[in-house]
């Protein structure tokens, strides 16, 4: 009896702070689960730290705990999530366009799967994307071979075989534009993410890429001013805790408790700082906006019917835009960093069959 290998079709983004993974079950049956983030950082693993100070029988899933992933591949092991300080070598690898293609964007995606499907056999069909300033012929191949591949590992200790195969590479906004655009009439999305901020064009959904732009523009700048303010109460900020921090600020919670021996980081300078990193910011993204979409005898972005504002820097950065383009009308997404990954996810679905076929 032939076994029938799950397919799942998928949206996948890697960002430079967090990646993510959207998953559509090809039978259509509801996982407890569709989608998940994860940082974006590998560190080189050795599994016996792991397992030294525990039991002698002890196997690798005894010891580990909730957020700990461990993949190994190809004979290098690799840890995530809460394990990233037991390991050597922490990277995000946010330097290196490669990064988008490398080993380094196999391994999230293997981790982010396999947190969401429980299977040990199974087929993702996937839709990525790469910003503007990469997006070419060359790129998008290199991300399609080097992503499509037969994959043999070990996550968190347990064997797995995935066969994954990239059918389209989008250009990064262009998952909110499919997930919430119009199938008609000249449209814009803006997008703000982590260390880029990208400026898709489209008629309905098909893009216009000569008016595409993009610039290191994004929510980093926010992380790293948090981390310098860590830095003068000589705490090391990680960037899950800073991102924690900017959340809390976006959505008018309590800080989480940063402590520095018997206190705590005190909240007005947390708040002083994220406000002023969005003014700092303010000034070259207005004025990257405006430059990309001026018109002549209009005011700037006018000739849009809709711009739509998505990526996780629009909690931060909604206000600049607005005053950048008070003419325009301006959609912010619902769930904005998470728009991407839907709108590949659903492009990942609707591709011909034919687009499927292992080459």
């Amino acid at each position: 009896m032939q076994t029938v290998i799950p397919i799942y079709y998928a949206g996948f983004e890697v960002g430079s702070g967090f990646s993510g993974l959207k998953l559509i079950p090809a039978d259509g049956l509801t996982l407890a689960h569709d989608l998940v983030t994860l940082p974006s950082f590998l560190a080189d693993g050795d599994t016996s730290t792991l397992l030294s100070g525990s039991d002698p029988e002890a196997k690798l899933v005894d010891v580990l705990q909730r957020e700990d992933y461990v993949v190994t591949f190809q004979g290098q092991t690799y840890f995530l999530g809460q394990l990233l300080e037991h390991g050597t070598h922490c990277t995000n690898a946010f330097s290196d366009e490669r990064r988008y293609w490398s080993e380094h964007a196999q391994i999230l995606l293997l981790c982010l799967a396999c947190i969401l499907i429980p299977e040990r056999c199974f087929e993702l069909r996937l839709v990525t994307a790469l910003p503007v300033s990469l997006y070419d012929r060359t790129r998008r191949q290199q991300v399609r071979q080097s992503l499509s591949q037969y994959y043999r590992f070990t996550f968190n200790g347990r064997a797995r075989e995935v066969r994954v195969t990239c059918g389209y590479v989008a250009m990064e906004g262009q998952g909110t534009l499919i997930h919430y655009g119009g199938e008609s009439n000249f449209q814009a999305v803006i997008d703000v993410g982590e260390r880029t901020t990208d400026l898709v064009v489209a008629n309905g959904q098909r893009l216009l890429t000569r008016s595409c732009k993009g610039e290191q523009l994004g929510v980093a700048q926010l992380v790293e001013d948090l981390q310098q303010l860590g830095q003068r109460y000589r705490r090391k900020l990680p960037i899950e805790k800073a991102h924690a921090l900017l959340v809390a600020y976006a959505h008018h919670k309590p800080y989480p408790r940063i402590s520095m021996g018997t206190g705590s980081i005190p909240e007005d300078e947390i708040t002083d700082i994220i406000q002023g990193s969005i003014q700092r910011i303010a000034r070259p993204l207005s004025s990257f906006v405006v430059g990309a979409w001026n018109v002549e005898g209009a005011p700037a972005g006018t000739q849009f019917k809709t711009i739509y504002l998505g990526g996780g820097g629009s909690y931060y950065f909604e206000d600049v835009v607005r005053q950048a383009l008070p003419d325009c009308h301006i959609v912010t997404v619902p769930d904005p960093e998470h728009a991407n990954i839907c709108g590949y996810a659903e492009l990942a679905a609707s591709l011909e069959e034919d687009r499927w076929e292992v080459r």
